[in-house]
């Protein structure tokens, strides 16, 4: 039996698996039932034949030897349309099983995740008034506003809030605090635009493209980062941390969840580099100089 490549999602693929299952079972079912419609009519065809003609002449025997090839027919051609049926009604209950046992993990994990997003957005857009708004009372206003508005957009779980890029949720507040041109220059670039993706899904080999794809975009955007570093006698070593990173569990779970800009910088910060301030000498990876909290 062969070994799964490193961050396989058996789940994902056993799942993928039982919906073609599904596709296929029903495609079979329909041309069955195709067949079963043409057997049938030829049935009754051949009674009517048998009626019509003379007993015991060779035309009733020839008819009634075709009403009689055709019903055996029309019962094998149904009873596949039954098999089908039953399997594909087997697998759907076994997929909806499993959905109702993954539903509170599936629920916890929305909650973690829409808990982080709004912290995320308030503590960032708190921060932006902190640090724009010098005006005593304005400020205290605007912080009071937030508070409110971010309570009322995540307020209905029916609105999945968390699905949608940070960076939007935020200049949509910023919007509405009437700050937007404040957001613009503030911003910068450290917010992604972009949702995080969704797991890969499919074969075993469309998710080890999809992840190699993802893969070569993170690179090529840290790759970026490390044309900014003043020594260039630094890149090598920083080059080959990264191959060491992009190989870890955390990276590829990263790549899996995580917007290209989101690993990027994640992956900067764990290697010494910071995304936004370029120039200086990067933490030692190794010896009394280590950084030992690598973030990721």
């Amino acid at each position: 039996m062969k070994t799964p490549p490193e961050g396989f999602d058996i789940q994902a693929h056993c799942r993928s698996l039982a919906l073609q299952q599904m596709e296929m079972l029903t495609e079979i079912a329909e041309l069955s039932m195709q067949l079963v419609r043409g057997e049938g009519a030829r049935a009754l065809d051949a009674q009517a034949k048998v009626r019509a003609a003379a007993p015991g002449t060779d035309e009733a025997v020839a008819a009634r030897a075709e009403a009689r090839e055709a019903g055996l027919a029309f019962a094998r051609f149904t009873r596949t349309v039954h098999q089908s049926l039953a399997q594909r009604a087997r697998t759907a209950d076994k997929l909806c099983a499993q959905d109702r046992a993954e539903t509170p993990d599936r629920l916890a994990a929305r909650k973690v995740r829409r808990e982080r997003h709004r912290d995320e957005v308030r503590d960032t857009l708190q921060d932006m008034i902190c640090e724009e708004i010098e005006d005593e009372g304005r400020f205290n206003a605007l912080k009071d506003d937030l508070e409110e508005r971010v309570d009322g957009l995540y307020e209905d779980q029916d609105v999945q809030v968390e699905d949608r890029p940070v960076g939007s949720v935020m200049a949509g507040v910023a919007c509405g605090l009437g700050l937007s041109e404040t957001w613009q220059r503030w911003r910068g670039e450290e917010w992604p635009a972009t949702p995080r993706p969704t797991r890969p899904a499919g074969s075993p080999a469309e998710i080890q493209a999809i992840r190699a794809k993802r893969r070569k975009a993170v690179t090529a955007a840290v790759e970026r980062d490390f044309a900014e570093c003043a020594d260039p006698a630094w890149i090598p070593g920083l080059r080959a941390g990264l191959a060491v990173r992009l190989q870890e569990p955390d990276v590829i779970e990263m790549l899996d969840t995580e917007t290209i800009a989101t690993v990027a910088q994640r992956l900067c910060r764990s290697l010494g580099l910071s995304p936004m301030i370029f120039g200086f000498k990067p933490k030692a990876l190794d010896g009394p100089d280590a950084d030992v909290h690598d973030t990721g």
